[in-house]
């Protein structure tokens, strides 16, 4: 390439208008054109170069790197510096002014006006090789923002779901003629390997991408330089997005033939009018999920005992969300081991929890020693938790899948009166697991107008598939109420929205909780398929004692309290009890008291009772009504 831009160079610097010998111009031309390996060579046969367009990019080459060149053709033919026209060109190289003969080489579609900025239609036009094109005559290398070119993928695990996709995909590429435009719509969620499929596809046929991330304010001549550019690169490119209008995508595939697109699973692609076809990546199978976990993690320093079948069963990830859990479990670790812990926590930072204005995510430090319950609703509690831990083992070992494969979620309803632990239990479940817990708020979810609450519905559990979260619908009756007659377009409506929210609950793989104060007002087909139904009633006598132990934190002074005759006296749950006790330590400590006592604590019951709606009486106070006459004297 040095050689013949000297000679030009030197060819030029002879230059004359008295028609000096022309031999070295043809020369260089003949030798352009013999079909070397040059980046020169591979621009000429791709965009299909005559003569003349040859020519044009030898010149325009010449002009880009050298200063004297570029003088000197600005003094002879008074383009800019750097500059050259169709005349200078013609004059070069064929020994004429008239660009006549060369009309077809100035169109709006031949090579130069894809690879030359300006105009091209008169003598005087003045006209640049286009940086990219200068980049690769010198460097042989393709650069744009948009191109993203990527390592060879890692290996694949041969996980039965993404072979299927490769052979979709090699069977198409095999039996397709590139030279149509085709779009391949790849579907599936971030991190299920859709990229690697499309590489693997394309390796087996002898072909290599490049994924192409174009910005938002993408517009034609943008694309037009893409596809050019594309040309030269010899690869197929890859849209890791589908927000390009369809215009555009259109004329990006013209170019390219093949396309492929990544598309989410929830999302329609601009495809409409495009000779296409989509192939779903189908997410991977619990067995599959527990074998990318295995095969992930050999070679690395694990502490001993990890039970990587119930990582498996308790989150429900991809391969791109396993390797990214890997990835936070050894920051967390800091050299030693990778813990259980580490890798529990390295999946929840790796989920995307982003449930908007629907859903409030829940605190998790509650355990099982905060909540006192009857032994079978406990033990009911523990269940719920096994089976969620467990699911590899019943539904993929031992077969169960085969035999039920819709519906392996775990879902449960919470029934009891207010302040029993319904919430507490949702939240020391989610602490148990080590999963994200979000309370879905009804008031920006039911809605008065047909099809949005199933809308909003469909928009979170489509966000906690993505964050494996628990979703927990407190006055779930809201929803679940029991199916009426039809009398009016109203019930019909109602009837639909329990219906659809019955179905996204068997179809989510997850944890979802029903809390409801009114189980009788829910249907019965409803109760009937979910996995639990757990009674959180009102605590006896016993339970209360433990309520009120435990509503005192140590560290609080306290004297001779009661506790006997609080349990047996007053029929509060645990919520009431607790509320009490806050309040009764706020009063001693607001009558600057050492301790806490029951005349501080009959009070707070006062309050209580009022805040529920009950009267509080001298018989409700008992043998404490004497210290406190103050309580009874009317206003």
């Amino acid at each position: 390439m040095k050689e013949i831009l000297s000679s030009l160079n030197r060819y030029l610097s002879g230059f004359s208008d008295n028609g000096y010998s022309r031999e070295k111009a043809r020369e260089i031309l003949d030798l352009c054109q013999r079909g070397n390996t040059s980046p020169l060579s591979h621009v000429i046969r791709t965009f299909e170069c005559n003569r003349f367009d040859t020519a044009g990019i030898i010149a325009g080459l010449l002009f880009s790197v050298s200063s004297e060149a570029a003088e000197t053709a600005s003094s002879l033919f008074g383009v800019r510096r750097g500059s050259l026209s169709p005349e200078v060109i013609a004059a070069l190289f064929f020994g004429t002014r008239d660009i006549l003969p060369f009309a077809s080489s100035l169109s709006e579609y031949s090579p130069l006006s894809r690879l030359m900025s300006g105009t091209r239609c008169t003598a005087c036009a003045e006209m640049q090789l286009l940086p990219f094109v200068v980049d690769y005559l010198i460097n042989g290398v393709i650069f744009d923002e948009a191109f993203l070119y990527e390592e060879e993928m890692a290996e694949l695990v041969p996980l039965p779901s993404q072979k299927k996709t490769i052979d979709e995909i090699s069977s198409l590429i095999a039996h397709q003629d590139t030279a149509d435009p085709f779009v391949v719509r790849v579907i599936g969620e971030y991190g299920s390997g859709r990229r690697s499929c499309i590489q693997k596809a394309l390796k087996e046929n002898g072909l290599s991408c490049v994924f192409l991330n174009p910005g938002d304010g993408t517009e034609q001549n943008d694309v037009s330089l893409l596809s050019a550019k594309l040309l030269l690169s010899e690869r197929i490119p890859v849209l890791i997005n589908d927000s390009l209008p369809e215009k555009l995508l259109r004329k990006l595939s013209d170019e390219a033939g093949l396309l492929f697109l990544l598309s989410e699973r929830n999302k329609e692609g601009p495809t409409s009018t495009l000779p296409s076809v989509s192939i779903e990546l189908s997410p991977p199978s619990l067995a599959e999920q527990y074998l990318f976990w295995q095969h992930e993690t050999e070679g690395m320093k694990l502490s001993s005992g990890i039970d990587l079948s119930a990582i498996a069963g308790e989150f429900e990830m991809n391969p791109g969300s396993i390797r990214q859990a890997l990835h936070f479990a050894k920051m967390f670790s800091k050299e030693d081991p990778i813990t259980e812990e580490d890798i529990r926590k390295g999946c929840n930072r790796s989920f995307h929890t982003d449930m908007g204005s629907k859903a409030i995510k829940l605190p998790r430090y509650y355990g099982w020693d905060d909540i006192i319950l009857p032994p079978n609703s406990l033990r009911m509690l523990n269940e719920a938790c096994q089976q969620v831990r467990l699911r590899h083992k019943v539904l993929q070992q031992w077969g169960f899948q085969k035999k039920m494969p819709y519906g392996n979620g775990v879902s449960m309803i919470f029934t009891g009166p207010p302040g029993t632990g319904k919430t507490m239990a949702a939240q020391i479940m989610a602490s148990e697991l080590g999963m994200d817990i979000y309370k879905i708020s009804l008031a920006n979810v039911v809605s008065k107008y047909i099809g949005e609450t199933e809308k909003n519905l469909n928009e979170i559990f489509d966000k906690a598939k993505r964050c494996k979260a628990i979703l927990f619908f407190d006055e779930a009756d809201v929803l679940f109420s029991k199916r009426t007659e039809v009398k009016e377009s109203n019930d019909k409506y109602s009837n639909m929205e329990s219906a659809f929210l019955l179905q996204k609950t068997e179809e989510y793989n997850g944890i979802v909780i029903l809390a409801t104060n009114f189980i009788q007002n829910f249907d019965e087909a409803f109760k009937r398929r979910m996995r639990f139904l757990i009674d959180f009633p009102l605590p006896d006598a016993v339970l209360r004692r433990e309520l009120w132990n435990r509503a005192f934190p140590a560290e609080a002074p306290k004297d001779s309290i009661d506790f006997d005759y609080l349990s047996e006296r007053f029929p509060l749950s645990g919520s009431n009890i607790r509320n009490i006790a806050l309040h009764s330590a706020y009063l001693a400590a607001g009558e600057n008291e050492a301790s806490i006592g029951m005349k501080h604590i009959i009070p707070a019951i006062r309050n209580e009772y009022a805040k529920i709606g009950k009267s509080f009486t001298q018989t409700d106070a008992g043998e404490y009504y004497f210290d406190l006459p103050q309580l009874f004297r009317r206003e």
